[in-house]
């Protein structure tokens, strides 16, 4: 019988720790742009045609289920009336400014 401890490579288990944070953090985008609409009284159709993308686009957006582009992200920003630190905020990550 052979002693046999398998233990992943360190880089698997960053690898790992980083998916779980993208995915963490995907899932939190679509919360917080879910929440901007209801707020904002919009449908997602609406959204769609404000951003000019498709309804199915702001869905996948919403459910966590595709992540939006950095200039798709600014245009949400900018129709819920937020800056792009308001959303950093909103999602826990610290700007300069607000160590």
């Amino acid at each position: 019988m052979t002693n046999f401890d398998w233990r992943p490579p360190q880089e698997l288990t960053r690898l790992i720790r980083d998916l779980e944070w993208r995915e963490y953090f995907q899932q939190s985008i679509a919360r917080e742009i879910r929440q901007g609409r209801k707020k904002a009284c919009l449908t997602q159709a609406e959204v769609a045609d404000a951003l000019h993308i498709c309804q199915s686009a702001v869905s996948k957006y919403e459910s966590g289920k595709m992540m939006p582009d950095l200039a798709i992200l600014l245009s949400f920003c900018y129709l819920y009336g937020w800056t792009m630190e308001d959303l950093l905020l909103r999602l826990k990550i610290r700007t300069k400014g607000h160590q």
